[in-house]
């Protein structure tokens, strides 16, 4: 296995996004209020706010969230705050529904490779009307397509064995080793108890709606709305982890983006006060401590300037109708593209391959692009041909569900004419999805002495890498490749 990172610049983009506090008195009103009551007095302080639109084949120019917080987020959807409330420090998707290592695209408002945007407390609970609860941030989270195909609407539960599903994180009981009689899902020790307060949330915020698709799991027959075996299954994952500031920085996050809290994050005790130890016991609000978290990570910027390439062929987001838009780009009916982002490879028994001629490289030039198995693959293969040579051939195996994104490079010999592209297999159980792809020129460097006064233009502009996407650098301002500033 031959791996590569690009080191064309080491550059983080910061969220820029502060944690917005308590609103001053948005709990006073449940002093002295227990179990029913306490729990609608809570739905009167949370269910208002806003709710922006799920999913969204719009994507946002800017990539700088303070600019999103003016309204203009409800028109473009959830993937927008997604980078916002589940992105690492590293750059890297935050997801609770498997290990793999992946990357959000370029373009916001769009899914990767291999992501959903997935319901924590299934909407089919509610009949999957599409009413706030079907929008709301802290019911959603980006999820492997795997790991959420096979989640479906099942309830949360205690894993046993793991046989109908397990990816070395998220694990699944089937029905009849499950102990409850039905498929039962748990996630990896440290998130179960951002579930369970999901969860909470959710029958809280949205107590008022029809909750009559699955009474067997959750029904306003009684105020606390789960059933014994559900509601105990949520105790215990919240009792076992406890809020961490992972969980409070995205609920802050959140907040931020919704004007809303979740009481069960801000007050975790206030869930025993419901469904646990303290039922019957009224809330002295003075008495209890908020979970706080000291800081929030952001993403600071770091450039590298040794590093200096000017373009030939830019896809920061590629489907097959962008690899034909591009002179000699020619995609055959195997390349698959998802959304507006990103392609798989391969179509029924058509392998995917793609190429461009026409190239005619003075010099050697860089092969830039990201790829992982496709999300039901087992393996990927990838060759990289310059003319009629095989220069490299890519292997990857998925080991327990884990489909990493890797960043790729490999030089292409100077006098290449054609680069070709092919995603070796018949089956899907071979496929590879792709994200973007590159191919960059080394700009020459000028004599030492000697002023260049094309320094500044875009054709010598820098490329910079940020939360591994590629931007353009010029006279110290942040660029998109299709010309947008970002900063």
């Amino acid at each position: 296995m031959n791996k590569h990172l690009i080191f064309i610049a080491g550059i983080c983009l910061s969220l820029g996004l502060m944690a917005e506090p308590i609103p001053q008195g948005y709990y006073d009103h449940i002093n002295g209020l227990s179990d029913s009551l306490l729990k609608s007095a809570l739905h009167d302080s949370i269910c208002g706010g806003i709710r922006y639109e799920y999913g969204a084949n719009q994507y946002h120019s800017s990539s700088n969230p303070p600019e999103w917080m003016a309204g203009d987020l409800k028109a473009y959807g959830t993937w927008q705050a997604l980078p916002v409330t589940d992105r690492r420090e590293d750059g890297t998707i935050w997801d609770m529904y498997s290990n793999s290592v992946r990357y959000y695209p370029k373009r916001q408002g769009e899914s990767g490779c291999s992501l959903n945007i997935e319901h924590c407390l299934p909407k089919s609970w509610w009949g999957g009307a599409v009413n706030d609860a079907y929008k709301d941030l802290y019911n959603l989270n980006p999820s492997d397509q795997r790991a959420n195909s096979q989640k479906n609407n099942y309830p949360p539960g205690h894993v046993k064995r793991g046989d109908k599903f397990d990816n070395g994180s998220f694990r699944m009981d089937k029905a009849n080793s499950s102990g409850y009689g039905y498929i039962c899902f748990e996630p990896a020790p440290e998130y179960r108890g951002d579930f369970a307060r999901a969860y909470f949330y959710m029958v809280t915020a949205y107590e008022n709606i029809t909750w009559t698709a699955y009474p067997q799991y959750v029904s306003t027959a009684d105020y606390h709305m789960f059933s014994d075996s559900i509601q105990r299954v949520l105790l215990d994952w919240h009792r076992a982890d406890p809020v961490d500031d992972k969980e409070l920085c995205r609920a802050d996050r959140i907040s931020s983006i919704q004007h809303n809290r979740n009481p069960y994050i801000d007050y975790p005790i206030l869930v025993e006060y419901i469904w646990g130890n303290r039922q019957g016991q009224t809330v002295n609000l003075s008495e209890l401590t908020p979970t706080t978290v000291a800081t929030c990570p952001e993403y600071i910027p770091e450039t590298d300037t040794e590093h200096q390439y000017d373009t030939i062929i830019n896809l920061p987001a590629i489907t097959a109708a962008l690899i034909n838009a591009i002179p000699g780009g020619s995609a055959n009916s195997g390349i698959q593209s998802n959304g507006t982002s990103s392609i798989t490879m391969g179509k029924s028994s058509t392998e995917g391959e793609f190429s461009f001629t026409g190239l005619n490289l003075a010099d050697s030039t860089l092969l830039v692009f990201r790829a992982s198995p496709y999300n039901s693959a087992t393996s990927m293969q990838l060759n990289i041909y310059a003319d009629d040579s095989l220069i490299r051939t890519i292997n990857e195996t998925v080991t327990q569900e884990t489909r990493n994104e890797q960043r790729y490079t490999t030089t292409i010999p100077a006098g290449t004419n054609t680069l070709r592209m092919l995603s070796v297999g018949t089956a899907t159980s071979q496929r590879a999805c792709m994200q973007e792809l590159y191919l960059l020129k080394r700009k020459p460097t000028a004599p030492s002495g000697v002023c260049n006064p094309q320094e500044t233009t875009q054709q010598e502009a820098r490329l910079v890498l940020i939360n591994g996407v590629l931007y353009i650098k010029r006279d110290n301002q942040y660029y998109t490749l299709d010309g947008q500033k970002i900063r």
